[in-house]
């Protein structure tokens, strides 16, 4: 950790000084969800990187520095092993019918057994709208507004006047506060297939899941995704990687690139995605693939 440098750095700028109360409190707990991860038997750890631990450290230390500065954060404690305690709390370390071995560098798709057997078995696979996670019935970890993104800086001003009455009727010029100024960014619908970027046992938990597809040989498994969906989706084009995860208040809006960011909440699923763009203003449905059996390239491993 880096306080002494944290500290000036923040109070430089102040940028969170308009986030209301609960915001505030919302993205400290949104950032210290992505304090930890999961070692190959599901123990909990810090997050694997090491250069994500220390830009999550030091966005809490700016969030907590200005609630403390709001009278609502107490004395300036600053622990991480507490933080990453309290984050994962509700988590229960997963029992598996066989342990997971190999490299953790796969893909790795959670969810209920049904669908992950007709995965190994069949290679069936559904292939959703992106505006379809919009959603407030599904998981948490799973509901995004994918097609809307923003950014916010309160140090960038909308120039503009106001003008109102006085008792006598004259016109006159009302005093205007700035505010927090927001930029966003609309994306066209597009398909899309997510996956993790590696095996992590936290993902159970997150997805209320109960089975894993784990994808050994990712070069085939994308090859044979890429080829029956070119059939379904002749005009559609494929473009894939894993995503990037952005901070709205610390981010330019020219760092944000369509279809492949997400906010920072999202970061511990290390996401991802295959997404197929389409012609505009055409009607998105789900589509259900069948690449065919996937032992040779995957494993289905469930929980006990």
């Amino acid at each position: 950790m880096k306080p002494d440098e944290w500290m000036p750095e923040y109070y430089r700028a102040r940028y969170l000084r308009e986030v209301h109360d609960g915001a505030l409190q919302l993205r400290f707990d949104d950032l210290a969800t992505n304090l930890w991860s999961t070692d190959a038997d599901g123990k909990v750890t810090p997050p694997r990187s090491s250069y994500v631990r220390n830009g999550i450290l030091r966005l809490l230390f700016h969030t907590k520095l200005e609630q403390i500065g709001r009278g609502r954060g107490g004395v300036l404690e600053f622990d991480e092993c507490a933080i990453r305690e309290t984050s994962s709390a509700s988590y229960a370390q997963p029992q598996l019918t066989s342990p997971f071995v190999g490299s953790p560098h796969c893909y790795a798709k959670f969810g209920k057994k049904e669908h992950i057997r007709d995965a190994i078995e069949r290679g069936v696979l559904r292939i959703a709208p992106a505006s379809s996670y919009d959603d407030p019935s599904l998981n948490p970890a799973q509901t995004d507004k994918e097609l809307e993104h923003y950014t916010v800086t309160p140090n960038k001003r909308l120039m503009m006047k106001m003008y109102g009455m006085d008792e006598e009727g004259n016109e006159i010029e009302l005093p205007v506060q700035g505010k927090e100024f927001f930029q966003f960014m609309m994306v066209q619908d597009f398909y899309v297939w997510c996956c993790g970027l590696g095996y992590d046992a936290r993902l159970f938990h997150e997805f209320d899941a109960d089975a894993v597809l784990v994808i050994r040989d990712k070069d085939a498994f994308r090859s044979r995704l890429a080829a029956v969906m070119a059939d379904i989706l002749p005009a559609g084009q494929l473009k894939d990687g894993p995503l990037g995860y952005y901070d709205p208040y610390t981010s330019r809006s020219d760092q944000i690139l369509p279809i492949f960011s997400k906010h920072f909440r999202y970061l511990y699923q290390n996401e991802y995605r295959f997404a197929w763009t389409v012609a505009k203003d055409t009607s998105l449905e789900p589509i259900f693939v069948e690449l065919g059996p996937l032992y040779d390239v995957a494993e289905m491993l469930e929980l006990a």
